[in-house]
């Protein structure tokens, strides 16, 4: 399992911004054919990607977000993807279970060792069969669930973009990860310049069980990277309490006040699991 607790979208059309990327702190990387990339500039930002991610020197992990499931770039864009041996696709729009299932054939039709995926919820529909994406995940070994919070504000006529709904957000994408048993990550911080901002949604997230963040500009990516990056404290604790729970033989216990069962071990393993890979 590799750290992930900053991910920093970067537009594929610009092959200079691709290989500059990787000169940042970010633990992972989104090379973006879709948003960030207008339509007359896709075929160039594909052969960006099979151009430029083989030559990179880094072994931190990169995703190319393809064009939705469904629309006519797709297929060009997981051929790119493909080609390119990019780590992780990123999906966006999923709105099913079968957008899901669709994506992964796409990877495992082209590839014996595919990329993994990232889902992301943007939509009121996506959020409504948010507990069928979360079987679909499961079910293809996707590695994360994230929240678009830009485009479902969109979607439901919201003014701007209010914290109010990316609280909701934020919830409800946790509990579907956990469903899923897939890592939850936080949807971006719009406003580049507020960095008191970025900080406050980054650790309300790490709160809420999320283990990272997308960021849009290299600047946020320190902030993430502080944020999720657990302390040695809490580390000393997790150990502790897995130690404590596995050399007991009963089903579940009481440790330094905290209830332990199997599931919320579990989630101190994996927490023990990340810190191994910083």
């Amino acid at each position: 399992m590799s750290r992930r607790r900053s991910a920093l979208f970067t537009p594929a059309d610009d092959a200079g911004m691709l290989r500059k990327a990787v000169d940042t702190e970010a633990d992972a990387f989104v090379f973006d054919l879709e948003d960030a990339v207008p339509p007359d500039a896709k075929d160039a930002a594909r052969a960006n990607l099979r151009e430029v991610i083989p030559t990179l020197d880094t072994d931190r992990e990169i995703a190319v977000r393809v064009n939705a499931v469904g629309t006519e770039q797709f297929d060009d864009d997981v051929d790119a993807a493909i080609d390119a041996d990019a780590d992780a696709v990123a999906l966006p729009m999923v709105e099913s279970g079968a957008d899901v299932r669709t994506a992964w054939t796409a990877l495992t039709d082209r590839s014996d060792d595919p990329p993994r995926l990232r889902v992301t919820i943007e939509t009121p529909t996506g959020m409504h069969a948010g507990g069928e994406v979360a079987d679909a995940c499961s079910e293809t070994g996707a590695e994360s669930l994230s929240f678009g919070f830009a485009d479902y504000c969109k979607a439901v006529g919201a003014p701007g973009t209010p914290d109010s709904i990316r609280e909701r957000l934020e919830l409800r994408t946790a509990e579907f990860a956990a469903m899923g048993d897939v890592d939850p990550v936080a949807s971006v911080h719009l406003d580049i310049d507020d960095t008191e901002g970025l900080r406050r949604v980054a650790e309300r997230a790490r709160e809420t069980g999320y283990v990272g963040m997308t960021a849009i500009h290299p600047a946020q990516v320190p902030v993430i990277n502080d944020v999720f990056a657990p302390d040695e404290a809490e580390l000393a604790q997790a150990r502790r309490l897995v130690e404590a729970f596995d050399e007991s033989d009963r089903d579940s216990l009481r440790v330094e006040g905290v209830f332990l069962d199997t599931a919320t071990v579990d989630r101190y393993r994996r927490l023990l699991e990340r810190a191994e890979n910083e």
